[in-house]
């Protein structure tokens, strides 16, 4: 998701939340942390793409349907990329890691049936594994399994067995040309009992000092142990049996700083200085080292607009500063635009000169030998919170009430391998939407409230609406497939937002359903996938990557 800056607010941000990011600046590493060098074959170029299925990058697997997924791969290989990344999250595919472990075979048919699609669209895969968010009804909360996995050795035995569950599917296919994981997923917010192994085994790889307590660290108190630690633990217990696993594997490292505080003279905290991660390139030989790029990284965030120029200096500062490692290096995330809300103090691209950075973002990138690079969406995404939201899990999520007929008749299997569901007359079809699936929409804030549904309309009708508020109308006046949106006003209670539809009359086959108050923009298509400003620049940028960027020369 769009990327993170340097951890001001993290502390604040003990939830793990998707897009959190802190309005800090950040600075480069300190100069006693250099990087490792490490010297490795150059693997070939790739121009990649996010792909989320026209749903929220957290509840894609089981809302992507079937029959766009041709239609959208045929399109980005005709806007130049030449790969798609897939999110594998961890809690989709192995929903109960404790005890030690169920699967979701659904997950696996369904990233399946996506490798198939790619293959055929001439587009290769990479794989970002342990995407950490997950609706699954038995996912159970993502902060403590990730908190689990990165302190309790026998969750990250259970980690373990889901990669190599995955590495078993992908084995022999040729066109899985990376797998990666990600530092956001395992994120580290304290050290609890059970990691006191690793912590005794991090601190014996220290320099001698009697002065040092062996007690566990504080992120706060023990900011310089605290962090080195977390970049240990993944350099040494995560990344090593993963990349046993897969043939091309990389660690995405966190290329912010986070902060170290002090009381300053006004007895308020102050930040004394900013720590790097360089422990985190400390990776297996031949291993290329993906980052993650935004304009706002070292700027001053204070709701700057950059000149093309501007930013294209904080890119090559970027690229320069990890280009020491000496490994090929791959930017999973190229987010040149950025609209996370709450955010607004990060500094952007001038949108007049979004295009002009693109074009020379080429050259900037070519000069420093990077691989590849990847867009988080090449569609606009809303953030619907709902599980399943297209019924690829049949009713799973869902409470289906109907005027006639057994619950168990109303979903139809279409012949491509979807899903809709009858609905008619005095049906009612319900999903509360727990805290944990992140920031919930809700009346009373500055952002504007909607609800799509798409249906095949068989008899037309109008299907009323519900978000714990006041109901709206959804008016489907004539046959065929149609998609209806409506301004709504959402009142979540204490165990959740309580969505529902009730079908006043009529008749109908629902196809998809959204509830969403903001709208992740890409620049290259829109949510109705509708070509965006951005698309036309974006085609030439990876026409003149993919091509070698000989113009630079």
């Amino acid at each position: 998701m769009p990327r993170r800056l340097a951890v001001t607010a993290a502390l604040a941000c003990l939830a793990f939340l998707a897009g959190c990011r802190p309005v800090e600046p950040a600075p480069p590493a300190p100069q006693d942390a250099p990087v490792p060098a490490v010297v490795a074959d150059a693997p070939e170029r790739h121009v990649a793409a996010h792909w989320f299925g026209r749903q929220w990058p957290k509840n894609f697997l089981s809302g992507f349907r079937r029959e766009h997924v041709a239609e959208d791969f045929a399109r980005l290989r005709a806007d130049g990329f030449d790969t798609v990344v897939l999110l594998v999250a961890w809690g989709d595919f192995q929903p109960v890691f404790d005890p030690c472990c169920e699967y979701d075979e659904r997950a696996f048919e369904r990233l399946r049936f996506l490798l198939e699609r790619a293959d055929e669209a001439g587009l290769k895969v990479m794989l970002r594994l342990g995407y950490g968010w997950s609706f699954h009804p038995d996912a159970g909360d993502i902060g403590e399994r990730q908190q689990r996995v990165l302190n309790d050795p026998q969750v990250r035995e259970a980690f373990n067995a889901f990669l190599q569950r995955v590495a078993r599917e992908v084995q022999g296919q040729d066109h899985v040309v990376l797998a990666f994981m990600s530092w956001e997923d395992l994120w580290l917010r304290r050290v609890d009992e059970s990691a006191r192994a690793d912590w005794e085994a991090y601190l014996a790889t220290l320099p001698a000092d009697p002065a040092r307590s062996t007690a566990l660290p504080d992120p706060v108190r023990d900011a310089r142990l605290f962090h080195g630690f977390w970049d240990w633990l993944l350099a040494q217990r995560l990344v090593p049996p993963a990349a046993e696993l897969f043939p091309a594997f990389s660690l995405e490292v966190r290329v912010d700083s986070d902060p170290r505080y002090e009381t300053g003279p006004d007895g308020q905290p102050v930040v004394a200085e900013w720590i790097g991660h360089p422990g985190m390139l400390e990776l297996p030989p031949g291993q290329p080292l993906t980052l993650y790029w935004a304009p706002f990284w070292g700027a001053l965030n204070q709701g700057e607009r950059l000149p093309a120029a501007r930013s294209l200096q904080l890119l090559d500062s970027m690229l320069e500063r990890f280009g020491e490692a000496g490994r090929p290096m791959f930017i999973d995330q190229f987010n040149f635009v950025d609209n996370t809300p709450g955010y607004d103090n990060n500094a952007v691209i001038r949108p007049e000169e979004t295009a002009a950075f693109l074009h020379a973002a080429v050259c900037t990138m070519a000069r420093h030998d990077v691989l590849g690079y990847g867009l988080w969406t090449a569609r606009d995404y809303a953030e619907s919170p709902l599980h399943n939201p297209a019924f690829g899990y049949g009713l799973e999520g869902w409470s289906l009430q109907r005027a006639q007929g057994a619950v168990e008749d109303a979903l139809e299997r279409l012949p491509g391998g979807d899903f809709q569901l009858a609905f008619a007359a005095g049906d009612r079809l319900a999903q509360l939407v727990p805290e944990r699936h992140g920031r919930l929409p809700r009346s009373g804030d500055t952002l504007q409230d909607q609800v799509c549904v798409q249906a095949e309309v068989r008899a037309p009708g109008v299907i009323e609406v519900r978000a714990g508020g006041e109901p709206v109308l959804l008016d489907f006046d004539q046959a065929g497939t149609q998609r209806r949106c409506a301004a709504i006003a959402p009142v979540p209670g204490e165990a959740g937002l309580e969505f529902a539809l009730a079908a006043r009359s009529g008749g109908f086959a629902l196809r998809d359903a959204m509830i969403f108050d903001h709208v992740q923009y890409g620049g290259l298509y829109e949510l109705d996938g509708t070509p965006a400003s951005l698309r036309e620049p974006v085609q030439r940028m990876n026409r003149d990557f993919a091509g070698g960027a000989g113009r630079c020369d």
